[in-house]
């Protein structure tokens, strides 16, 4: 499901209350209609990036030698650091735009503090593989281009970080919302991220072009746009969540339930007897009786459809959370 993209719900017949606007229209209703929480949660987020900033500030005061080998080494080495805490923020940051997404009831302080604990060690490697992959595409990019300037052989280099960068950044659509979803493997989240980056392309593509447009406007209107720090990370995050937790309750969460022929409680419009309410079985219907005039239309009632076959096999033993 994407912002542009025809809206679908997950799973067999009609929801109670079908949701008749166009995917654009939702995403703003739903994210103006959480908008205090998520500045809220974003200013959460920031109290979580403190720590980098207060390195670097000591590293200032401390070593005066901006050009030298050693500042350069320390403040990567800070920044680097500094994922261990982010990483589990960030965490937070997508479980709760998961649940505001699906219109989850949320706990705000408590939701986020107890994702930061639950997921701390998968969202602590994720967070310094992040600054790690963040320092060495700054040191790579303007190295490769400088040396493009003397051959253009160096040209190849370039447009390779280029493609990895824009590959993880679009991986990054689906990892923490499979890290606080699933119970899988630091690993096979990466790998799965990859292959829903592809199953699921128009979504990433969205994503993508809506990121670089905001990052575009924000670099051509600095200083003016420092103030949208708080709300650009929780708005771009409920942006993947409202594109891709689609994606991945069709993929990876409904196959799960499907396979072990188990309920998907997300599922809601599934009543407690396990029938689906207005089932499309136009087999099992009978014509509607001819209305009479100043008449009521008789009521229908559908049969019930088979249980759901499984959208792929799913080998992986995991636990949706």
């Amino acid at each position: 499901m994407g912002l542009f993209s025809k809206y679908e719900e997950p799973g067999k017949g009609v929801p109670k209350n079908p949701d008749q606007k166009l995917p654009f229209f939702r995403f703003f209703e739903l994210y103006f209609g959480h908008f205090t929480k998520l500045i809220l949660l974003n200013f959460i987020y920031i109290i979580c990036f403190l720590p980098m900033f207060a390195g670097v500030i000591v590293m200032q005061l401390f070593l005066v030698d901006e050009e030298s080998s050693f500042y350069t080494l320390a403040f990567y080495l800070i920044v680097i650091a500094s994922g261990i805490i982010i990483g589990p923020a960030t965490c937070g940051v997508a479980k709760l735009s998961r649940n505001m997404s699906i219109e989850k009831p949320i706990f705000l302080w408590h939701d986020f503090w107890d994702t930061f604990k639950t997921n701390f060690k998968q969202g602590a490697i994720m967070g310094v593989i992040d600054m790690l992959f963040i320092s060495a595409v700054s040191v790579s990019f303007p190295m490769y281009y400088n040396m493009a300037a003397s051959s253009n052989i160096f040209y190849v280099p370039f447009a390779v970080c280029l493609i990895c960068s824009v590959i993880f950044l679009m991986m990054h659509f689906y990892i923490y919302f499979l890290i606080v979803t699933t119970d899988l493997g630091l690993w096979k989240i990466l790998k799965n991220s990859f292959l829903l980056t592809a199953i699921d392309i128009k979504s990433s593509i969205i994503n993508l072009v809506v990121t670089a447009i905001v990052l575009i406007l924000v670099v051509i209107f600095f200083p003016y746009t420092a103030i949208l720090v708080i709300i650009l990370p929780t708005f771009m995050a409920f942006l993947y969540a409202f594109n891709c937790y689609p994606v991945i309750r069709k993929y990876v969460i409904q196959p799960y339930y499907d396979e072990r022929g188990e309920r998907n409680p997300e599922l809601d419009y599934i009543d407690e007897d396990g029938e689906t309410v207005f089932v499309d079985s136009p087999e099992l219907e009978e014509a509607p009786p001819k209305e009479k005039s100043g008449g009521m239309r008789a009521k229908r009632e559908s049969g019930n459809n088979p249980a759901p076959r499984s959208s792929g096999s799913s080998k992986k033993k995991k636990t949706i959370r």
